[in-house]
C-alpha cells in the first residue's frame, strides 16, 4: 500500500515528501523499523516517540507520522528538505494527534480485519478475563472458531501469542486480528482496558457487543488515570462504539458508565435484569470449589411460556460453574447474555460453562486431602476482599492468604490489600509481587500498616516473608486438612519483575513444588 492510500483513511494536516512511496509495515517502536516501515511517533509517559523519528528515517522508514507543534516535529520538518535528498522515498506526515490516527492507519494497513469478524469487547475493573474465557468457551462449543485477546495473551485455538498489554497497541492488535481472520476465525472476544481506550488503541473500532462487568477505583496514579472520573469516562467510551451493551445492573456505576451510550442495552444481575440467577448454591469436593444456579431471563421466560402453551415440560436452565463466587455467577450471566445476542442457545452455554477453566483465576492447584490451594490474580483491595469473602463462604477450617503488591502502581492498593487480608484471613503472609523499581521494604511496610488495621477486627495473624518462594512454602507447610490457601496477585503470570528484570516464576509451579516437599 502506498502512503497516499493509507492517508485517505485519516485526517492529516500536512504532507512533505513522496506520497507514492510504498509502505511495507507499520509500527510505533523505532526498534521494529525496517525498510519501508511507516513509523508513528507516539507521546509516552517516559519517552516521546518523536525523538526517534530521525533514527527511523535512517533505518529505512518510508514514512513518519508526527504531531504538529511537537518541537521534534518542527525541527525535523525544517531539516526535511535537506534530508529528503538522501531519502527521496520518504514522506513526513503532520497530524493533530498521532494516537488518534494510529489505530485507523493500522486497521487500513491490515485490511480492516475486525469488520469481517463477529466481535465482543469486555471492559470493567474486575472479571474481564474470566468473562472473556467463558464467552469464548460458549462460542467454541457452538462451533465457532473464536480468537481471544486479553491479559493472558492472544489465542488462536491452542496457540498462544504473547502481547505487550491487555489491549495491545494498535499495530499489534490489528496484526493479530488479521492473523485470526486469515486462520479461519469467525469471532473474536477481547478485553478492552480503560488504558487501551484512553491511549486510543481501539480508536475507530466498532464491536458487535460490549460487556461491562463492574467498576471500582483502580489504575489511578502516574502513567494511568489522573482520577476516578477519568477512569469511569474511559470505560464509558466503549458503549459509543458497539451495537449492544451487556451491562451489570448490580454495579452502582452502571448508569454512569452507560449514561451516554449510543447502543441498545441489555442488563444482568444476581436477582434483576434481562438475565438473572435464582437459587445459587455453593459446591465443593476434594478437588474443586464451584457453584450452581438456575438461569432466568426475559427471553427464557418467553421460551417457557411457549412450551407451556403447547403442553411441553417447562423448566429453567441449570448452570453449573467449576468456579466459586457470586462474581463468577455475574461473569457467567454476562457471557450468556452476549452469547444469546450472537445466536447461541442457553443449553449450549450451560454445557460450555460446566467445563470452563481460566488460568490464574480461582484456579485450584491442588485439592488433595481436602486442603484446597488456589492461585488468583486479585491485585487490589476490592478484588481481594471479594475473593476472600467468597472463600470464607465455603467454610474452611482456616483461610491462609499469601500476597504482595506491585511496585510503581497506586500506593493505595498496598494498605487496602493488607486491610482486606487482615480482616478476612486467619493467617496472612505478606511477600513480594513485582516490586519493579521500588524498594520492597517500602511496599511491605505499607501492606503491614493495612494488615494491622484489619487484624484489629478479626483477630487473625500475619507474617512477613519477602521471598515469594519461601512465603508459598511457609503457607503450605502450615496448611492442614480443611484449610484453604489462597496465593494471590500473580495468577497466570510466569515471572517476577524486580529492578527491570523479569525472572521466571510461577505461583502454580511453586505451590506444586512446595506440596511435594511438605505434604
Amino acid at each position: 500500500m502506498i502512503v497516499s492510500g493509507l492517508l485517505s483513511h485519516v485526517g492529516y494536516i500536512r504532507l512533505r515528501g513522496n506520497a507514492r512511496t510504498e509502505v511495507t509495515g507499520i509500527t510505533c517502536d523505532s526498534r521494529e523499523v525496517s525498510q519501508g516501515s511507516l513509523f508513528v511517533c507516539l507521546p509516552g509517559c517516559k519517552q516521546d516517540g518523536h525523538i526517534f523519528a530521525a533514527e527511523a528515517i535512517e533505518r529505512g522508514a518510508s514514512a513518519v507520522v508526527m504531531e504538529e507543534g511537537n518541537p521534534e516535529a518542527e525541527r525535523l520538518e525544517k531539516q526535511f528538505s535537506t534530508m529528503s535528498k538522501a531519502h527521496e522515498e520518504t514522506a513526513l506526515i503532520l497530524v493533530a494527534s498521532t494516537r488518534k490516527v494510529f489505530s485507523p492507519l493500522a486497521a487500513a494497513f491490515y485490511g480492516y480485519p475486525l469488520r469481517s469478524l463477529i466481535s465482543v469487547a469486555v471492559t470493567g475493573t474486575k472479571g474481564k478475563t474470566t468473562t472473556a474465557y467463558m464467552l469464548r468457551g460458549i462460542l467454541e462449543e457452538a462451533g465457532y472458531q473464536t480468537g481471544l485477546i486479553g491479559t493472558n495473551g492472544a489465542f488462536l485455538g491452542e496457540r498462544r501469542l504473547p502481547i505487550s498489554h491487555t489491549t495491545p497497541e494498535a499495530h499489534e492488535l490489528q496484526r493479530i486480528l488479521r492473523e485470526m481472520k486469515d486462520s479461519g476465525c469467525t469471532h473474536v472476544v477481547m478485553e478492552v482496558s480503560s488504558q487501551g481506550i484512553k491511549m486510543e488503541r481501539v480508536a475507530d473500532l466498532h464491536f458487535n457487543c460490549g460487556i461491562f462487568t463492574n467498576l471500582s477505583p483502580d489504575h489511578i496514579g502516574p502513567g494511568e488515570h489522573e482520577n476516578f472520573e477519568d477512569y469511569l469516562y474511559q470505560k464509558s467510551r466503549l458503549f459509543l462504539n458497539c451495537d449492544v451493551g451487556i451491562i451489570n445492573r448490580d454495579d452502582k456505576w452502571a448508569k454512569d458508565v452507560t449514561g451516554k451510550a449510543s447502543c441498545r442495552l441489555v442488563t444482568y444481575g444476581l436477582s434483576e435484569g434481562d438475565y438473572w440467577a435464582e437459587h445459587p448454591v455453593c459446591y465443593k469436593d476434594s478437588k474443586m470449589l464451584g457453584c450452581e444456579y438456575q438461569l432466568r431471563s426475559t427471553s427464557l421466560d418467553q421460551d417457557l411460556d411457549a412450551k407451556e402453551s403447547t403442553g411441553e415440560q417447562a423448566d429453567s436452565e441449570t448452570i453449573f460453574l467449576p468456579l466459586p463466587g457470586e462474581y463468577n455467577i455475574r461473569n457467567s450471566l454476562a457471557a450468556i447474555g452476549a452469547a444469546k445476542e450472537l445466536g447461541v442457545s442457553f443449553r449450549m452455554a450451560a454445557k460450555a460453562l460446566s467445563q470452563v477453566k481460566v488460568p490464574g483465576r480461582m484456579e485450584v492447584v491442588s485439592g488433595t486431602n481436602h486442603l484446597w490451594i488456589l492461585v488468583d490474580y486479585a491485585h487490589n483491595e476490592d478484588s481481594m476482599e471479594n475473593l476472600l469473602k467468597t472463600l470464607k463462604s465455603y467454610e474452611p477450617r482456616r483461610l491462609l492468604c499469601v500476597f504482595g503488591c506491585g511496585g510503581n502502581r497506586s500506593v493505595l492498593r498496598r494498605t487496602g490489600m493488607g486491610r482486606a487480608a487482615g480482616a478476612l484471613a486467619d493467617i496472612s503472609v505478606a511477600t513480594e509481587d513485582n516490586s519493579r523499581y521500588e524498594p520492597l521494604e517500602e511496599i511491605l511496610s505499607a501492606i503491614v500498616e493495612g494488615l494491622k488495621e484489619g487484624i484489629q477486627k478479626s483477630g487473625g495473624t500475619y507474617v512477613v516473608i519477602p521471598d515469594r518462594r519461601e512465603a508459598i512454602g511457609y503457607a503450605i507447610r502450615h496448611g492442614k486438612m480443611g484449610d484453604i490457601i489462597a496465593i494471590i496477585g500473580k495468577g497466570h503470570e510466569e515471572y517476577q519483575e524486580t529492578n527491570g528484570r523479569r525472572i521466571p516464576f510461577s505461583d502454580r509451579e511453586e505451590a506444586k513444588r512446595a506440596l511435594l516437599t511438605y505434604k
